[in-house]
């Protein structure tokens, strides 16, 4: 259904609002408690670019959430701070390559991380202003994504910078066609049980504007969903709380901030998946402000789940909101999806047919056994 019948789902879009009501009525038959929290963002449209240098058409496309422009001016090809420094780029076209384009910069509002040399960089484009500015990436991942920048960008293949640097005249006609339209999405929220403290599990429910996201992160809500089907008749000493965010892949994470804002003191556990169900891979599971004993206790249930394997933390994903402010934390993912990020993950290539459901439905086994079992020791999740 996600990935499918619905498709891109890229936060505040149509599909993603297609989404959010299917994942909240299946929350609704579990007969859980479910509400949706609203958060301002902006839906971008792309409608395509085009780049002409000596007349001739450079294959383009606009950066995430770029502005739209229409223009024609000299541009100048910049590889390191020290000449981006140096360069006088009022009314030009900047086109930056090598190490200024060695990995993404982080948008300005990206709360997480945000390092200095990035902050740098463009601060440097701020008050050089270019009328537009073309980035030369040899992978899949925009250099430039951010709504919240004002100067137009695109992106072209590395393997394009020879037509710059042989121009004759040094100078390129460039459209972006593009809008930023702005909406109000929302993350998901479901409840089970009506105890004071809390055990969450949460999955992001959003995708890059290309791809269908089967492993980022279709297979996750699909987990949950599963998951909160099984719960009926069920009783815990906690409340069960699922928490679909919407903006992980935004390139400020505003459902994340908007949760954040009111994070609660009652939680004792929280379980995010992100990446799982990968064919020929193993479940891996991580620790995060966990106490030794909640590590000895979901570690047993470990040892007698097959393909469920500890691997080291990792700090990127929304387990980090609450691991963070020292709630105890665990990260569920698939073993080998950290060699996937720069080949199929954000792509096309993300799609169901890397879904092994044996695998999925045996993570959504792993999750019931995470909750399963401490009636009498809810003392346990929480830090000595």
């Amino acid at each position: 259904m996600l990935c499918e019948t619905i498709g891109t789902r890229p936060t505040g879009s149509v599909n993603n609002k297609a989404a959010v009501e299917y994942a909240f009525d299946v929350f609704r038959k579990c007969g859980l408690q479910v509400r949706k929290q609203e958060f301002d963002c902006i839906d971008w449209i792309n409608s395509g670019a085009a780049l002409l240098v000596d007349s001739r058409d450079i294959p383009v496309e606009p950066a995430e959430y770029s502005l739209p422009c229409d223009v024609a001016a000299e541009f100048i090809c910049i590889d390191t701070v020290d000449v981006l420094r140096k360069s006088e780029l009022s009314g030009k076209i900047a086109v930056l390559h090598g190490d200024l384009c060695k990995e993404p910069l982080m948008p300005k509002s990206f709360e997480f991380y945000n390092p200095d040399e990035h902050k740098q960089i463009i601060a440097l484009l701020e008050e050089k202003n270019p009328i537009a500015i073309i980035t030369a990436v040899s992978g899949k991942e925009h250099i430039i994504q951010d709504g919240d920048f004002s100067i137009p960008c695109a992106v072209v293949r590395s393997d394009m910078l020879d037509f710059f640097s042989h121009s004759s005249d040094g100078r390129a006609k460039l459209t972006i066609s593009t809008g930023r339209i702005p909406t109000k999405p929302h993350n998901v929220i479901a409840t089970y049980g009506a105890k004071k403290d809390k055990v969450c599990f949460s999955a992001h429910i959003d995708t890059k504007p290309t791809t269908p996201g089967a492993l980022d992160n279709a297979s996750g809500v699909s987990a949950l969903l599963a998951f909160a089907e099984s719960l009926s008749g069920k009783h815990y000493p906690f409340q069960i709380e699922f928490v679909l965010f919407n903006g992980e892949d935004y390139y400020s994470t505003p459902g994340e901030m908007a949760f954040m804002s009111g994070l609660s003191t009652d939680y004792i556990l929280a379980v995010n998946l992100d990446g799982i169900g990968l064919k020929n891979s193993t479940t891996s599971i991580s620790f995060y402000s966990c106490s030794k004993y909640i590590e000895k206790r979901i570690m047993e249930r470990v040892e007698k789940t097959t393909g469920i394997e500890r691997i080291e933390p990792w700090p990127m994903g929304d387990h980090m909101i609450f691991a963070t402010f020292g709630i105890p934390t665990i990260a569920i993912t698939a073993s080998d999806i950290f060699g996937l990020i720069d080949t199929v993950l954000h792509s096309s290539d993300d799609n169901t047919g890397n879904i092994d459901i044996d695998v999925l439905n045996n993570a959504v086994r792993f999750l019931s056994c995470c909750v399963n079992g401490w009636e009498h020791e809810t003392d346990a999740f929480y830090l000595p």
